[in-house]
């Protein structure tokens, strides 16, 4: 009997050898981590991995000009709208018309554009206003350097060369619908002259110019980069700025409207990555990236051969602004009306005046000014950056 006992000792002392063996074999040595305080966010907290941020395709559009083109480009350089979860693309388009006709087959959500665009859109396409961008001090009209236009004298409007018996009888080459087309109307009004006093050939702005360099047309109504580039050959004038009739337009951000209420996350989100590209580009010190960025990117990917200095110069006719600016787009003025709605309002009224709008229209334009969103862009902006 004690022989049996002791052999059942023996073999219950090898099983429990044998299970320690197993144990740190099977198991890699780890050294043990701390107690999680409460500080930490308790145990739980520490050992739960990171949830996955959940991307959300957004298709975005601007247009080939610095206005537009450069804080797209740059957000998606610096990886802006990433880190706030959003998978951003863009597509350019050559002016307004074309970018707002391919927005109901759903080729974007959220578009950069000029006013008088962005006014149409309103009008026809249901789209809302929720953003200000740049403005852009870039719009120019250009005229050979052996016409008799280049030789005249300035006018009765700064910065435009000749009267309205110089301009009369001119063929001119501009983009219908457009901020050079809505410019070029505003000095049509002012020399005392109507569509009929000229002859206007409608083409896109990358189109004008090839005729206007190839010698079609009289004057070529040009902005961004293509009025730096004609700027730098001796063989045109500039006859005519927009800014010497100080009538520089914004750009804007739209959003069609029933899109827009079921998406009110995705475009504050937005929204804030907006500013801080816009608040990026306001800086001084970024214009020669910018430049760079534009001209990579309008060559690798439209096959147009623009200069880092021609791209800059064009950067410098566009004032972006501060984030003092935005907020007061969001306070109500003494009107009743907020300083955004104040503001593309001035944009309609100048529409109305050379006769491209009608007056009725003011309220249904101005009460598609919508800057909540931009609010509480402009909170989440500053606790993320505070």
């Amino acid at each position: 009997m004690k022989k049996i006992l002791a052999m059942l000792l023996a073999l219950c002392m090898l099983f429990a050898l044998c299970a320690c063996g197993s144990a740190s074999t099977d198991t890699p040595a780890a050294t043990a981590a701390p107690a999680a305080s409460a500080a930490d966010g308790g145990a739980d907290e520490a050992e739960s991995p990171a949830a996955p941020v959940e991307m959300i395709d957004l298709p975005t559009s601007g247009q080939n000009v610095v206005q537009t083109a450069v804080p797209l480009i740059a957000g998606e350089k610096m990886g802006t709208w990433e880190k706030l979860g959003l998978n951003v693309s863009r597509t350019h388009y050559v002016s307004g018309p074309p970018q707002l006709e391919a927005n109901p087959s759903g080729d974007w959500d959220i578009g950069w554009i000029g006013a008088p665009a962005a006014i149409t859109g309103v009008l026809t396409y249901n789209m809302k206003v929720v953003s200000l961008s740049g403005y852009d001090y870039s719009n120019k009209a250009f005229c050979r350097s052996d016409s008799p236009l280049a030789k005249a004298a300035e006018g009765p409007i700064p910065e435009t060369l000749g009267t309205g018996d110089d301009w009369k009888g001119l063929t001119i080459l501009v983009g219908r619908g457009t901020a050079c087309d809505a410019d070029f109307m505003f000095m049509l009004d002012k020399l005392d002259l109507t569509e009929d006093d000229v002859e206007i050939i409608n083409m896109d702005i990358d189109k004008g110019y090839q005729a206007f360099i190839s010698g079609s047309g009289d004057v070529f109504f040009a902005s961004s980069t293509y009025t730096t580039s004609l700027e730098e050959d001796d063989s045109y004038t500039v006859c005519h700025t927009m800014q010497g009739m100080d009538a520089a337009m914004a750009g804007n951000i739209i959003c069609e409207g029933d899109w827009l209420a079921a998406n009110e996350d995705v475009v504050v989100k937005y929204l804030e990555g907006a500013l801080e590209v816009l608040l990026w580009c306001a800086d001084d010190a970024n214009l020669q990236q910018g430049a760079e960025w534009f001209s990579e990117v309008m060559l690798e990917e439209f096959g147009t051969e623009t200069t880092p200095e021609a791209a800059m110069a064009s950067e410098k006719l566009t004032k972006f602004r501060d984030l003092s600016f935005y907020e007061d787009l969001c306070k109500v003025q003494d009107n009743g009306l907020t300083g955004m709605q104040n503001a593309f309002g001035t944009f309609f009224d100048i529409q109305v005046a050379i006769g491209n709008r009608d007056a009725v229209d003011r309220d249904t334009v101005v009460n598609a000014v919508d800057c909540s969103y931009l609010a509480k862009a402009i909170d989440l902006y500053k606790e993320l950056h505070s």
